[in-house]
């Protein structure tokens, strides 16, 4: 029920993925009058067999604290779908609502995995050779080195996990590349994670580098983070709002397009924001999803992807004994 759009996005988005996922099934945690006049736009019965509404009127809305939330509305829509994954009912918990609210929720019904003290909110962006990991993202805006490490770690065990990458490098935001930039808990942050042999540090990476596909993990803390995927955001719907306006005002313009379609195409693939919503909150112990909310039906589905990915792979249970290892050989 959650997002700027709720199920009248969140419906269509999910029977379409249920299409594509012959093996995958979904509970709906919500409003059920709301839920089934959206359902019933949906007339394939292999799909309709795999949705299984569960009725719950309280809703956890943008402007509620987390500190509410787990005082108040443990039973919301939101807080039944987390304990759903809690309990083993479900694989994976997607939600397009309260950012804050979800957090508080994993951490009270799911825990964090071992080591972990918070968790990070990490997506994949797009660069010049793929995709990298980047964490955190807007969930601790203030981090401690210690932090920063635990996140590196999860980024690298992930990118591990998901892409086949043997040795994930990592790099580390700063205001240079240089070793000297930065204050002392920069220093101290890049001292953790060249010392720790897991790791495939490679020193620092500025702003401008987030992009060159020169590393597969970027780490650092929540606000740098945030201000790095809304300003890229902002930027990929510029140019496409520039390219549009050129287009419409040039019939040259216009005829170039038509001749270029298929290249224009396939870089829209690569820098349309829809195709790269959908972050972790990794380091719960359980698969957590958070879609942006004002995700549109091809974003939300695009969530669902990266949410059922990490449910196959079941992504905590293959970081969870490494992190164990790491803290039984008093590595912290």
């Amino acid at each position: 029920m959650g997002g700027d759009f709720g199920p009248r996005v969140i419906v269509p988005a999910l029977v379409a993925s249920l299409r594509k996922h012959s093996g995958v099934s979904a509970l709906l945690f919500g409003d059920q009058q709301k839920l089934a006049a959206e359902i019933s736009h949906c007339k394939d019965s292999s799909v309709l067999a795999r949705i299984h509404v569960r009725h719950c009127e309280a809703v956890v809305s943008g402007d509620d604290k987390p500190s509410t939330v787990l005082r108040h509305k443990r039973d919301s829509t939101m807080g039944l779908a987390v304990k759903a994954v809690a309990e083993g009912d479900a694989k994976a918990c997607i939600s397009a609502g309260n950012t804050g609210a979800l957090m508080a929720l994993g951490l009270v019904f799911l825990k964090t995995l071992p080591g972990i003290s918070r968790p990070a909110i990490c997506t994949t962006f797009p660069t010049s050779q793929g995709r990298s990991y980047m964490l955190d993202l807007g969930a601790n805006l203030e981090c401690s080195p210690q932090q920063l490490h635990q996140f590196a770690l999860l980024g690298s065990l992930t990118a591990q996990a998901l892409d086949g990458i043997v040795e994930p490098t990592i790099r580390l935001v700063n205001v240079g590349e240089e070793a000297g930039k930065g204050g002392q808990s920069m220093a101290e942050t890049a001292a953790l994670l060249s010392g720790d042999p897991l790791l495939n540090y490679q020193g620092y990476v500025e702003g401008d580098g987030i992009f060159e596909g020169t590393t597969d993990v970027v780490v650092c803390d929540g606000f740098t983070g945030n201000v790095a995927l809304k300003t890229s955001e902002g930027l990929a719907t510029m140019i496409n709002g520039m390219f549009k306006a050129r287009l419409k005002g040039s019939w040259t313009a216009r005829i170039g397009a038509i001749f270029m379609r298929s290249l224009l195409l396939g870089l829209k693939s690569r820098l349309d924001p829809a195709l790269y919503n959908g972050a972790y909150l990794l380091g719960l112990n359980g698969v957590v999803v958070k879609s942006h909310g004002g995700a549109s039906e091809k974003a939300f589905g695009h969530a669902l992807d990266v949410a059922i990915e990490a449910a196959k792979h079941n992504l905590p249970e293959v970081l969870s004994p490494i992190l164990q290892g790491k803290i039984d050989n008093g590595i912290k």
